[in-house]
């Protein structure tokens, strides 16, 4: 414990401590794997970058259906069974990835299908974390701890399967990635608390038009997606410019890369509690900004040093936006479709990484790079502005409920009243 609170800056709460080992193996096995997937592919499979780019493309839509659909399914039968088979199903067939090799086009169909089975691994991690930790500066800091984990192994995993690659080859790489995958369902099936509140008895319409009612969410639903945005620039559309237009060697950019989950394994946890005496809507503003402005720097200097600089800054807001954005959407998910709102927030993933590069590279092509960090700029301010007016409209209608509003109730709203009364 003294030597995770003088790396981490803190130690684990013991309720998330299952949640924290399974961002963990999620992250060494099956985020690796999508971190590989286009050196894989290239070398692995002999494709053409251009097959790589549609397999992205179709991988992302059917991804964020099944986000949506696991919430759903896990507000009926609970978070562990989903979070069980979706381990399952991945490390399977991420096993018959090994057959499948040059047998086109088997491996595309298997990879789009790894798509919508290990979504709900990631996504209902999140539910978890906030069935279990009930306290709002409480759930901050498990979520900030979940996301410390996930980090580690994104550290660790590129490495440990390049390692394995070189010694051992893919059909290594692959089975390890399944073999590690086994082992988060076999802590997801042992350590994981059952948790859930059932869904109301009229079904999944009465959901839908719930969430289609609450402007509050509805709000961060947008900012959430326009934030995500911002992400992938940084991501995936950052590195091509990078290495296309600015020249960046690939074995630099490779070093870049690191920048990211180191500043997340050292500082999340410190700078989580260092701010979470700010007021959320005001974390929340500076986190997108902190992502999407300094991106503008890129258009006057774009030196290593200078992306160096600029992935540490985004890297901040981005440890801002996350767990302050996940403690909100906790905040005003009725507890009976936490599920199901969650799984909402998690598909807009899938239009982000969908649109973004394509629309991103396609200005970058028209217009130059910087025009590209212009628009992720703007995107980002955008993003600020919705998730400050989710908040508002927040503060607005638990205010009216306490009035006595006619607006329709819902069987927490006792427990919302009160949750921004101290913002």
């Amino acid at each position: 414990m003294h030597f995770a609170r003088r790396v981490f800056g803190g130690d684990v709460d013991p309720r998330v401590r299952p949640v924290v080992a399974l961002s963990l193996a999620y992250n060494l096995s099956f985020s690796t794997f999508w971190v590989l997937l286009g050196v894989f592919a290239v070398r692995g499979l002999g494709w053409s970058p251009a097959a790589v780019g549609l397999l992205f493309l179709a991988s992302s839509p059917t991804a964020a259906v099944a986000n949506f659909a696991s919430g759903r399914l896990s507000d009926r039968v609970g978070r562990r069974r989903p979070i069980v088979a979706s381990f399952l199903a991945a490390s399977a067939i991420v096993a018959a990835l090994v057959p499948a090799r040059g047998h086109d086009p088997l491996p595309a169909g298997l990879v789009v299908l790894l798509g919508m089975a290990g979504a709900p691994a990631l996504t209902l991690g999140q539910v978890v974390v906030a069935d279990l930790v009930p306290g709002e500066e409480e759930r901050e800091q498990a979520y900030a701890t979940v996301r410390l984990a996930g980090n580690l192994g994104a550290l660790a995993g590129p490495p440990a399967a390049a390692l394995v690659i070189a010694t051992a080859g893919w059909s290594a790489m692959l089975a390890t990635i399944a073999a590690v995958g086994l082992g988060g369902a076999a802590i997801a099936a042992r350590m994981l608390p059952e948790t859930h509140a059932a869904a109301e008895s009229d079904g999944g319409s009465r959901a839908v038009r719930r969430l289609a009612a609450d402007r509050p969410f509805l709000l961060l639903v947008l900012s959430t997606l326009l934030g995500f945005t911002v992400y992938c620039g940084f991501e995936t559309v950052l590195p091509v410019i990078a290495v296309a237009d600015y020249g960046v060697p690939a074995t630099s950019w490779g070093l870049l890369l690191a920048i990211s989950p180191l500043l997340v394994v050292l500082f999340q946890l410190r700078l989580t509690r260092a701010t979470s005496g700010v007021p959320p809507a005001i974390r929340l503003a500076a986190a997108m900004a902190l992502m999407g402005l300094p991106l503008l720097v890129l258009a006057a200097a774009a030196s290593v040093p200078v992306i160096a600089g600029v992935i540490a800054v985004f890297v901040i807001g981005e440890m801002l936006w996350i767990p302050t954005s996940q403690a909100v959407a906790a905040r005003l998910a009725p507890a009976p479709l936490r599920g199901t709102y969650f799984g909402v927030l998690s598909a807009t993933t899938g239009p982000a990484w969908t649109f973004a590069p394509f629309v991103a590279l396609q200005v970058e092509a028209t217009s130059g790079p910087a025009a590209v960090w212009a628009m992720f700029a703007a995107v980002s301010l955008a993003g600020a502005a919705a998730g400050v007016a989710a908040i508002r409209a927040a503060r607005v209608d638990e205010f009216r409920v306490c009035a006595g509003s006619t607006r329709e109730t819902q069987p927490d709203n006792d427990e919302r009243m009160t949750r921004w009364a101290s913002h």
